[in-house]
């Protein structure tokens, strides 16, 4: 049983996925492992046994007071079937850039997870910028998620959603 909501695609979603610790044995099902458990372990995940997925800390909890940098995910993105960008704050937006470049640079076509502070005014960009899938707190209406993930319909230029925005729609 998890403490939050999962949403995939727009959808309630049944949690699949298990995080493990850097300590913690590897498992034949889905499960998640820190950036720095892949790198370190990363002959040994070279074809792993269960879908593999990673969280990336922007949070100051990896490597440097900015946290972990996506560009160290290049290597593995081919391994990968979730990636978890963690939001410490709402007012954090390294995680809104990582997953664009995850999108846009790396083609990164799994699932793309927001974790952490994700707050309603929040939604419907990280959707532009990628993300589809989302934790939720516990306490946030399911109802108000999916309004909310509607209620930009335009925008004013491209991004990772493919709505190529208002300029190229007025060509059409």
């Amino acid at each position: 049983m998890t403490d939050y909501h999962l949403v995939i695609d727009g959808a309630t979603a049944e949690e699949s996925w298990t995080y493990l610790d850097d300590d913690a044995a590897l498992r034949d099902a889905p499960f998640i492992i820190s950036l720095t458990r892949l790198k370190d372990e990363a002959d040994a995940l070279a074809e792993p046994s269960a879908p593999l997925g990673v969280i990336l800390r922007a949070d100051g909890l990896g490597k440097t007071d900015l946290g972990e940098d996506v560009r160290e995910l290049a290597p593995f993105i081919d391994r990968l079937a979730l990636i978890a960008i963690h939001f410490p704050a709402y007012r954090n937006g390294r995680g809104y850039s990582a997953a664009r470049v995850l999108r846009e640079e790396f083609n990164f076509n799994g699932q793309l997870r927001a974790t952490g502070d994700v707050l309603y005014d929040q939604w419907a960009m990280m959707n532009r910028c990628g993300i589809n899938a989302f934790e939720l707190a516990a306490d946030i209406d399911l109802a108000t998620f999916q309004a909310a993930l509607g209620e930009l319909s335009g925008a004013y230029q491209p991004a990772a959603d493919q709505n190529r925005g208002a300029l190229w729609a007025r060509g059409k």
